[in-house]
């Protein structure tokens, strides 16, 4: 009787503890994280009776967790892939419609600009339209700092969204260094209380929103938690302790952010976080922010780089030269940030071409001319050859024994730039018919000896500098101003100038006022020859020396000079003197404003010059107002000789020299001698600059001519007698050329990829849009992924009330039943005691 209520007993005992473990599994069904628990029983040991056994009812072993490792591991890897899209697809719909906003956008603002550019070139003197110019231009300026601030305000959101999470990571990062305390208290897992796991679990779950996670758990459930490539980097849970993670901005890339791992312990850098909300959050910022904000910063450096180099090159209303349309402020670091306009007078809106070209009203033809201005490009040298281009003062440089080949009878000595200033060019001991030539890029002969047919067909080249079309001119050889090339102070022989010697207090030691000394010109060693002089071979300061019979002596050329110059003025006479064997010219001690120049007369030579004791300079007082050819020629090479050599010497001051404003500042006239012919002439002085033939262009339907980087095109071919005036456009409004030029910004392809700017930010915005698109098809994928992950961990994990349902009605029928026999046996034993 005994053993069958112990049987019932123990079954009531053990469903009743299932009955009350599928009650808690009903009574948990909504509570996050709960993992689904079920009993485990198992038979008593039999008994032996006889030769059989006898069972002896049912045992409660413990409460499983139903629980997979695997399952978990994989909702935890899905959950951090999942969460990771949706903050970027958030902050890139943002994104998209800050940068296609119409009122934010920088689209439309670029349009109201070239839109306004077109109505100003349309009529550069209307004060409207400079107005409404400068209005959209500050409206473009203002449009990308508006868009910028937007850029930054998503750049400050997203920073604090990780400072956030990295709050709540470390938060969750300590409970389970809590959780791992707790745990340690058993050695085995299945000695844990499953509220306990699922605790543990939860937090895990949570963490991997976060930020993906690797994990290893210990015999007795305690975990240690890793965010980096291995388990054993990036370590932030481990047993009792857990590492805080910081962030901090990276020194070395703008607007990159650098994750610490125990910053103020054993500092350890983390790796680039990729998964989680924070991995969504730094893919917003690494591939779509940063990269927008870059191109909105070289967009804004292009646009202000390309308009104010079109607005430079133009000329306001004033007349004046355009400086830059837009800015950067200096306090603020990104370019469109700082983005602002310059101008504010719309006087000083650069509307206008530098040159303007005027046709004569007595024109006989129809012709109408169109100027503009490129720099141009020329054969041949661009300075001064060798170490020469090296002689700024204080430095003096030469070179030596230079060939002249007789097969051309003469070398290039490179070219003089515009703008040289004060250059002096020594031709050393010269040969009997050596002699240096200068000659403008078209051809105009200004110092030197004529040359002939056959030096002008072999000098006159594009190969050589020259201009397309140069022909050759003597008008203003050996000429001195005003009578010279645009008024040049020009000359070649010997010259002394009036020089200046610094003063000192002789009591304070204080430097004062240079002492002008007179001109004294000193020559070389003089040494005599037989050969007489003849008349007309020098002249002294312009005046031509007579012949003097030889032998030549010091003494006899020093009465020779003092003769020619006997009846001159005392106080400007020169006088020549003979001082340790050398011939000396010297003007009166009072005279300190004229200087001495012993040039070359229509029958002098440099060789001639030679024999006074004095080389051979070049000297060109002031700037050069032009480029300027230099070559030294050679009419004696022997016969049986192939070349000569020559050494030259020089000296400038400095170059400072530019060809776009020099011709600015003149005044040419293109006047047509023919058909065909026709001259430039600079009207100041009345140099003719060019003489040439109209050559048609045959890649051009309309004829046109160039000197000097400005290209006159004319809508007709011109008449004999046409005259055209091209001037530096004063007032402003004579040519609307850099307006022209800065609409055609809007079409020239200057961003990479050959795109224009405009097409560059709308590309931009399409490619956030293609982030957003593949954001939204990544989220919805790995949804379904996650679903899926969730439904294996519910199928194994979760509470189904069906089952349990199930489960407890055969749980109460178990019990109701092991009741029975208990019932039962307490029947039979009341028999049993009723017997009498």
């Amino acid at each position: 009787m005994s053993d069958l209520l112990s049987i019932g007993s123990s079954g009531v005992t053990a469903y009743q503890r299932a009955l009350a473990t599928v009650s808690n599994n009903i009574a948990n069904v909504n509570t996050e994280g709960y993992t689904r628990q079920d009993v485990s029983l198992s038979a008593n040991q039999p008994r032996q009776i006889g030769n059989s056994y006898l069972g002896t009812g049912t045992r409660f072993d413990a409460v499983q967790r139903q629980y997979d490792a695997f399952v978990e591991s994989n909702l935890r890897n899905s959950n951090s892939d999942l969460q990771s899209q949706k903050p970027l697809l958030s902050y890139v719909n943002r994104l998209i419609d800050v940068m296609g906003d119409e009122s934010i956008g920088l689209t439309t603002a670029m349009n109201l600009f070239f839109e306004s550019a077109r109505d100003l070139a349309t009529d550069p003197a209307s004060v409207v339209s400079r107005s409404i110019f400068l209005r959209d231009a500050d409206g473009l300026a203002a449009r990308f700092r508006q868009l910028a601030g937007q850029f930054d305000l998503l750049d400050k959101e997203t920073r604090q969204s990780v400072d956030t999470d990295l709050g709540q990571i470390n938060a969750l990062t300590a409970q389970l260094a809590q959780m791992n305390k707790q745990l340690a208290k058993h050695s085995s897992e299945s000695n844990q209380p499953s509220e306990l796991l699922d605790q543990r679990d939860l937090l895990l779950r949570e963490l991997s929103g976060l930020v993906a996670i690797k994990t290893r758990f210990e015999t007795n459930g305690a975990v240690i938690v890793s965010v980096g490539d291995t388990l054993d980097q990036g370590i932030l849970v481990n047993q009792t302790t857990s590492r805080a993670i910081s962030v901090q901005q990276s020194n070395i890339e703008t607007g990159k952010l650098e994750f610490v791992i125990d910053a103020y312990g054993k500092p350890e850098t983390m790796p680039g976080i990729t998964s989680g909300k924070i991995g969504g959050v730094m893919s917003f910022r690494e591939q779509v922010l940063n990269p927008a904000s870059d191109s909105l910063d070289n967009l804004a450096a292009a646009m202000v780089r390309e308009v104010n180099q079109v607005h430079r090159d133009g000329v306001d209303a004033e007349g004046l030269l355009g400086g830059d349309l837009f800015g950067f402020a200096t306090d603020k670091t990104g370019k469109a940030s700082s983005m602002n306009l310059l101008v504010q007078d719309a006087n000083r809106v650069a509307a206008a071409g530098q040159f303007r070209v005027i046709d004569n009203p007595l024109n006989s033809g129809t012709a109408q001319a169109r100027v503009a201005y490129t720099t141009p490009q020329f054969q041949g040298p661009t300075q001064l050859r060798g170490d020469l281009a090296l002689a700024k003062a204080p430095q003096i440089a030469s070179l030596t024994n230079l060939a002249i080949e007789s097969s051309q009878g003469f070398t290039s000595l490179g070219l003089i730039p515009i703008g040289t200033q004060n250059l002096s060019l020594n031709l050393q001991s010269p040969g009997p018919g050596q002699t240096l030539q200068v000659l403008t890029r078209d051809g105009r002969h200004l110092i030197g000896s004529t040359l002939n047919d056959t030096q002008q067909g072999l000098m006159l080249k594009t190969s050589n500098g020259m201009e397309v079309g140069a022909t050759y001119s003597a008008q203003t050889l050996n000429r001195t101003a005003p009578a010279s090339y645009l008024g040049m102070d020009i000359f070649m022989g010997a010259k002394a100038s009036v020089s200046l010697m610094q003063q000192f207090n002789a009591t304070t030691g204080e430097a004062q006022a240079p002492l002008a000394v007179a001109a004294k010109l000193t020559g070389n060693t003089f040494v005599g020859s037989d050969n007489p002089i003849a008349a007309n071979t020098f002249q002294l300061n312009g005046q031509n020396l007579p012949a003097l019979n030889g032998p030549l002596t010091l003494a006899s050329v020093v009465n020779w000079l003092n003769t020619a110059t006997a009846n001159d003025p005392v106080a400007s006479k020169i006088t020549a003197s003979a001082q340790d064997g050398k011939l000396v010219l010297s003007r009166p001690s009072g005279n300190t404003t004229q200087d001495i120049r012993l040039g070359l007369g229509a029958n002098g030579t440099p060789a001639d010059l030679k024999r006074l004791g004095f080389d051979t300079t070049l000297s060109i007082e002031g700037a050069t107002p032009d480029d300027l050819l230099i070559f030294v020629t050679d009419t004696a090479i022997p016969a049986n000789a192939t070349s000569s050599s020559v050494n030259v010497q020089a000296q400038f001051t400095d170059i400072a020299g530019d060809m776009k404003q020099a011709l600015r500042a003149s005044q040419l006239k293109v006047n047509f001698t023919s058909n065909t012919q026709y001259r430039i002439i600079d009207t100041r002085t009345q140099s003719v600059l060019a003489e040439r033939t109209l050559v048609p262009d045959p890649l051009s339907p309309t004829p046109s001519l160039s000197y000097r980087g400005l290209k006159l095109e004319f809508s007709t071919a011109p008449k004999q007698g046409d005259e055209f005036t091209i001037d530096g456009n004063r007032d402003g409004i004579g040519n609307n050329e850099t307006m022209l030029a800065l609409v055609a910004l809007e079409s020239e392809r200057l961003m990479p990829g050959g795109l224009t700017i405009t097409e560059a930010y709308i590309e931009r915005v399409n490619q956030v849009g293609n982030v957003a698109r593949q954001a939204a098809i990544s989220e919805q994928a790995l949804e379904v992924v996650y679903k899926q992950a969730q439904e294996s961990r519910d199928g194994i994990s979760g509470v189904s009330l069906d089952e349990e349902a199930s489960a407890l009605v055969r749980f109460q029928q178990a019990y109701q039943a092991n009741a029975k026999v208990m019932q039962t046996a307490m029947a039979l034993f009341d028999s049993i005691l009723q017997i009498r």
